[in-house]
């Protein structure tokens, strides 16, 4: 009976433990989403209404966030760059400011189709890309499938070369499971956190109040676009075809990244067969947060060259 009555004691602790925790993040969330600078453009595309900011002027060069990312991810590198490029800063469907209707193509080759059609849209035949994780992933299969749209291709700590499932299967079954293992689990503050600062490559680096604006993005994203986004998931399809990609191609690495293993950027360079890469030293998976300067300087480089 005493076993029992602990056992019950412990599991109500537990409980109350994660709707506090839950009930918290769910408050620092909607602080810090208060203050989040929306100054931006909607477009409207197949059904979706897609958020973008415009920097500077110059030929075309769109930016694509990775994973439960955002337009956030570049702050520290538009204002640099937007001296030579005209920059469109894109929140995919789901993410950041876009929320998703639930009705498209949220694959890798759905957003490449997605950003074709809203080049369509503002008049843009060719362009730079730049992605970053997923991102990098989604400008990959655009510099395949419409080469003709990709002038030069910049790929920062990318995914391609593996499939990804992101919630268990018995989890993404159920539209009830996914929820609370999302709203009671995953997108909680110190979760969030603990996953920021294993993203740093040195965690000097970390901004407690840019952890807080991005964690009300990643609190913003929706559990059942997540449950779809998992679905319609196509990573690693074009792996036995990067090599195909005749873009030239820039590819930056963070030396600490342990979410996306600096292998796989030595594999790009590899495979892909006008490309060099560039190692950041002591960069986790995101050195354009960490080390804006030296990212900004050698993509810089690299977009003028001849």
């Amino acid at each position: 009976m005493r076993v029992a009555k602990f056992l019950f004691s412990l599991l109500l602790i537990l409980l109350i433990a994660l709707v506090v925790h839950s009930l918290f993040s769910v408050t620092m969330a909607r602080i810090y989403f208060q203050r989040l600078d929306k100054t931006g453009d909607y477009v409207r595309l197949n059904g979706e209404d897609v958020f973008i900011k415009v920097y500077g002027s110059g030929k075309p060069m769109i930016l694509v966030h990775g994973f439960l990312g955002s337009h956030l991810n570049f702050e520290s590198i538009v204002e640099r760059l937007s001296g030579s490029r005209k920059l469109y800063v894109v929140d995919l469907p789901g993410f950041g400011l876009s929320k998703a209707s639930l009705e498209g193509d949220y694959s890798k080759k759905g957003y490449a189709d997605l950003l074709v059609d809203l080049m369509k849209i503002l008049n843009i035949s060719r362009a730079d890309v730049l992605g970053h994780s997923m991102g990098g992933e989604v400008a990959l299969n655009l510099a395949y499938h419409y080469p003709e749209r990709v002038e030069r291709l910049i790929l920062i700590d990318s995914t391609g070369y593996d499939s990804a499932s992101y919630l268990p299967d018995f989890v993404a079954r159920s539209e009830v499971l996914t929820y609370l293992l999302m709203r009671y689990g995953f997108q909680t503050y110190f979760l969030q956190r603990f996953l920021y600062r294993q993203g740093l490559g040195d965690a000097s680096n970390y901004s407690a109040n840019e952890f807080r604006l991005h964690f009300s993005i990643t609190d913003n994203v929706s559990p059942s676009f997540l449950r779809l986004f998992d679905s319609q998931d196509d990573s690693g399809t074009l792996a036995e075809s990067i090599d195909e990609i005749t873009a030239k191609t820039l590819i930056i690495w963070g030396s600490n990244d342990r979410i996306v293993t600096p292998d796989k950027g030595a594999r790009f360079e590899s495979d892909l067969p006008a490309s060099r890469l560039i190692t950041i030293a002591g960069a986790g998976h995101s050195p354009m947060i960490e080390d804006p300067e030296t990212v900004s300087h050698e993509i810089l480089i690299f977009l003028n060259e001849n």
